[in-house]
């Protein structure tokens, strides 16, 4: 490390060099982190990747990286506020994931590499790269900004003049660059919800970034493009989605539904909801209002209700969306349709309080429902408000006989759906310390026996993660395998398909049910006896059986539970446990009054 350092006592920031050898070790340790409240997803293609190295290897001068201090969770980050890409490309060719001038990085060359490689994190490719050259690349002098004692509002500035100017940004990116009003964010979750990508936490390490990225072509990681939402049905195409259009998309949706009454869609409306630009009836101010009367949370759950049933359509179509509501072929997609679609099935389900009484019949009246006499304007602009209200009512019209009253239409908007769950898989491939994923209660051996010291170790580990902080909340999933050779066993011993879901395998629990001889309302009340007659604290452990609850995903029975922080460190079996990863251990020591002393 050296270079000169640049002090301001005003802004405590500070400037130097640092080796790339230096970086790789700050970032191995969990050093960085991305604040995905208004970072760019990882989007950068190989050759774009392969240039900076190239630029690197000739000892070119490439742009400054800027980082923030961050201690939101108690310890002490360095937040990514410009340099997102130009980090991701070192540290992955590094890591082995592309190569450079027909060669991968020699992974002898460090330390820290050759330790990653012996404990079987990192497998090296070939052909390997000249070690020298490997080395002369680990020593190049990055220049590297740090943004000290700085606040989440100053943070947020400074990215925001930093792309204001919309460099290689999309309109949307410019959009929400730096804007962090309750609407930009209802807007930033649901898009990442629906692409796939969506993380529990705010802060992630940029390590665990690729694993919830999507991906461009010859990366080995994250989410296929090909097998997001909005490509894999034909309503958007992959450069779209790239270029955050699938955001927009989102946003114009969502306006419809939190304004009392329609408005246009267009560059002009969105511009105004974010603040920048003045329109009175789309204006920030406007929105907010709605969306604190309506409560955000509820907004977002009706949302993923809907996408919910238009899911279930698909499946019973078995082809994209796009495929079966019309012949016409866009190979940029078709937004219009499928938002005048959402909205009017939303308006029935949300507005009207029905439910669908026939999936079926829904999907056969939606089979090549566009190419009748309904009309949308083609192409880009504006999108009147006098034109979309007359076409979402007539869509309502022909769709309202496959719906019907809900007998509970509360209960119908906070059931779980299959779409929240497949979001809770998501977060469970960076948030381990949070998610505990099971294949189910039982003894995976001829016995099929309830596995008693297992569940009592899940409990052990739901104490831990009500210790994980004041506001901690955690997710535990049974009838979900994180390991293929578990699914591979239950297909063995029950002959149950696993379906397999962001890394995961799908196994659910009904075959467990009939082995043990229950039913599922007999295992509801046996699992709540025994959760209450366990070595958790009486408080938790009715508070945590309160949340046990099952629900069938796509003929899979799953029980899912929300273990809670209570006021105070919550003890198992008297002892007090905590989350490291997916780890559970015991907290001894002075560690307990430091445990204590989180909770006010």
């Amino acid at each position: 490390m050296g270079g000169i350092v640049v002090a301001r006592k005003s802004t405590e920031l500070t400037v130097l060099g640092q080796s790339l050898q230096n970086l790789f070790t700050q970032y191995s340790s969990g050093t960085f982190v991305v604040n995905r409240r208004y970072q760019r997803k990882l989007v950068w293609a190989v050759e774009e990747k392969q240039s900076l190295v190239d630029s690197v290897r000739n000892n070119l001068p490439i742009p400054l990286v800027l980082l923030a201090e961050n201690s939101s969770d108690g310890a002490s980050r360095l937040e990514i506020i410009d340099g997102l890409q130009r980090l991701n490309a070192i540290f992955s060719f590094i890591e082995n994931e592309y190569p450079y001038a027909d060669g991968y990085f020699d992974l002898e060359t460090l330390a820290d590499t050759k330790f990653k490689r012996d404990r079987g994190e990192l497998v090296q490719k070939t052909p390997v790269l000249d070690r020298e050259m490997c080395l002369a690349i680990v020593n190049y002098q990055l220049p590297v900004s740090t943004y000290r004692s700085a606040t989440e509002e100053s943070v947020d500035e400074v990215f925001r003049r930093i792309n204001s100017s919309g460099r290689k940004l999309s309109l949307q990116e410019i959009r929400q660059a730096g804007v962090t009003s309750d609407f930009a964010n209802l807007v930033r979750r649901i898009s990442a919800s629906v692409r796939g990508d969506a993380s529990l936490s705010d802060n992630v390490a940029l390590s665990e970034m690729p694993r919830i990225s999507i991906t461009n072509r010859d990366l080995p990681y994250g989410i296929s493009s090909d097998s997001v939402f909005w490509v894999a049905n034909g309503i958007l195409d992959k450069e779209a989605v790239r270029e955050s259009r699938d955001e927009e998309l989102v946003l114009d949706i969502l306006l419809d539904l939190i304004l009392d009454t329609t408005r246009g869609s267009g560059s002009a409306y969105r511009n105004s909801a974010y603040g920048r630009d003045d329109n009175a009836t789309t204006s920030a101010g406007v929105v907010a209002s709605r969306l604190n009367t309506l409560g955000a949370e509820n907004v977002e759950r009706s949302f993923l209700l809907t996408l919910d049933v238009i899911k279930q359509t698909i499946r019973a179509a078995g082809k994209p969306w796009a495929e079966f509501v019309i012949t016409q072929k866009n190979s940029r997609g078709i937004p219009r349709y499928f938002h005048a679609t959402f909205v009017a099935i939303h308006e029935l389900i949300v507005g009207e309080g029905l439910e669908v009484a026939d999936v079926d019949g829904l999907t056969k009246r939606l089979d090549h429902f566009w190419d009748g006499d309904l009309k949308i304007p083609g192409g880009g602009g504006n999108w009147g408000a006098n034109r979309k209200r007359p076409l979402f009512d007539a869509v309502k019209g022909i769709l309202r006989s496959y719906f019907k009253p809900s007998d509970d239409p509360i209960s119908l908007r906070t059931k779980a759906t299959a779409t929240e769950f497949e979001i809770e898989l998501q977060m469970a491939l960076t948030e381990t310390a949070l998610f505990e994923l099971k294949q189910g209660f039982t003894r995976l051996d001829e016995s099929k026996a309830w596995d008693d010291a297992a569940f009592e170790s899940v409990l052990r580990t739901a104490s831990a993660m009500a210790n994980h902080g004041p506001d901690a909340h955690g997710f535990i999933i049974f009838g979900v395998a994180d390991r293929k050779e578990h699914a591979d066993r239950i297909k063995e011993i029950y002959d149950v398909a696993p379906l397999e879901v962001s890394e995961f395998f799908v196994t659910g629990t009904q075959h467990e049910l009939t082995a043990l001889g229950r039913n599922r309302d007999e295992q509801m009340r046996w699992l709540v006896q025994r959760i209450k007659q366990s070595k958790l604290d009486e408080g938790f452990a009715s508070q945590l059986a309160g949340t046990l609850v099952p629900f069938d995903y796509q003929g899979y029975l799953i029980w899912t539970m929300r273990p809670k922080a209570l006021s105070a460190p919550t003890p198992w079996d008297g002892k007090f446990h905590v989350r490291e990863g997916n780890s559970t251990r015991e907290v001894q020591g002075s560690a307990v009054i430091d445990l204590i002393r989180r909770y006010p």
